[in-house]
């Protein structure tokens, strides 16, 4: 992939919740426009991303160790953004917006209370830092609590049968927080998803359109509840 340029200036999204915020692992594998440097003729050009990737170009500028990829959802399920949370502050910055999400729930059998969902959300790719838009569909599945809000669990509970057939998949912390010694980044998840979308990306003086063809998330330790005001 071609050098990113680093644009100043950040956007910080005020939030009126209430809202969790999840640590999200993210890996996805990226295809922009290449050309062979013999023959001239256009060729894939294939990169390998990860969360820490997208919150360097949401930030237009190198991440600090405390900015890390986060999903903030409200308890509804009915609006989420893909973030940069910085833990030092709790402030954010927003990479994309939920335009829709659509859930179906299920009460486990020895649940007393509906205790999962599967979720397709739309979000549409904010203009902030070398990210001059996009859109992402994101599908994956949910641990919820007796007051229906998404939440974390033991990563020994959190299984589903149909994660495999559905493309849902575990991804390893290759981020900032890797060597982290708090354990709950390792032991506790929320769930897990998949998806594809398009990144507009400014680089080499201009704007890359970037396709991302398959990637997949985990949403891990919770970070913060936000309430409204």
């Amino acid at each position: 992939m071609a050098a990113i340029m680093v644009v100043a200036g950040l956007t910080v999204y005020a939030i009126s919740g209430p809202t969790r915020v999840f640590r999200t692992t993210a890996s996805m594998v990226v295809v922009g426009q290449g050309s062979n440097s013999v023959s001239g003729h256009l060729e894939y050009d294939y990169a390998f991303f990860n969360g820490s990737n997208l919150v360097a170009l949401a930030l237009g500028a190198d991440a600090t160790s405390d900015q890390v990829f986060a999903m903030q959802i409200d308890c509804d399920s009915s609006q989420a953004q893909l973030v940069v949370f910085d833990k030092s502050d709790s402030n954010v910055t927003v990479i994309a917006t939920s335009t829709s999400i659509d859930t179906v729930k299920q009460q486990g059998v020895l649940a007393n209370f509906v205790n999962s969902e599967r979720f397709v959300a739309q979000f549409d790719v904010e203009s902030v830092g070398n990210l001059a838009g996009g859109f992402l569909t994101v599908a994956g599945r949910l641990n919820l609590d007796a007051d229906g809000c998404p939440h974390t669990v033991l990563i020994k509970l959190d299984k589903d049968k149909q994660d495999t057939a559905v493309g849902d998949q575990d991804v390893a912390d290759t981020e900032q927080d890797a060597r982290s010694k708090d354990v709950d980044l390792r032991v506790q998840r929320a769930g897990r998803a998949h998806f594809v979308g398009v990144l507009d990306v400014i680089s080499d003086g201009g704007t890359n359109t970037v396709l991302v063809p398959l990637g997949h998330m985990t949403f891990r330790k919770q970070l913060k509840e936000l309430s409204p005001g």
